[in-house]
């Protein structure tokens, strides 16, 4: 039997930094069980998995767009309960397997269509904005390299 490549664990400390977060942040979320360790270590220490910074990140996202912290930790249950603790999809899962009731699944599928329908709408504004900002804090420089590479080519 082959073994995949060692999985790399990562402490409380070393999670929050490649999440860009405290380490109280990921604390807190581990208080809330929003966050589990995939071992922990005999002195006691939380040791994290790959998947765990995935969850990790995707709760930072999903409040940073307004997401309420139930709603939040139903999205961590759903996709607890439809990917296998390495973060594949599980095509096997059923609906016995997700522990939210239909209700709350209905007002996640409400608050997920919201966001995605004012991503949709801003998404335009968004790149024009980026590319603004981006000429403007870069004194043109990103068109004057482009116009440096037309004026070669003529």
């Amino acid at each position: 039997m082959t073994q995949g490549p060692p999985v790399a664990f990562y402490t409380t400390a070393e999670l929050a930094r490649e999440a860009g977060v405290t380490r109280r942040t990921v604390m807190h979320y581990a208080e809330l069980n929003l966050l589990t360790p995939d071992q922990v270590t005999a002195s006691g220490r939380a040791l994290y998995g790959p998947y765990s910074l995935r969850l990790l990140r995707d709760l930072i996202d999903l409040r940073s767009l307004g997401m309420p912290l139930e709603e939040a930790r139903d999205m961590v249950t759903l996709r607890r309960a439809t990917h296998d603790v390495s973060g594949h999809y599980r095509r096997d899962w059923t609906r016995a397997d997700v522990p939210i009731s239909d209700g709350r699944l209905q007002a996640l599928h409400a608050r997920l269509r919201t966001i995605n329908e004012a991503y949709a709408r801003q998404a335009g504004n968004l790149a024009r904005f980026d590319r603004w900002l981006s000429k403007r804090l870069t004194g043109g420089l990103a068109d004057a390299k482009v116009a440096g590479v037309r004026e070669l080519d003529e």
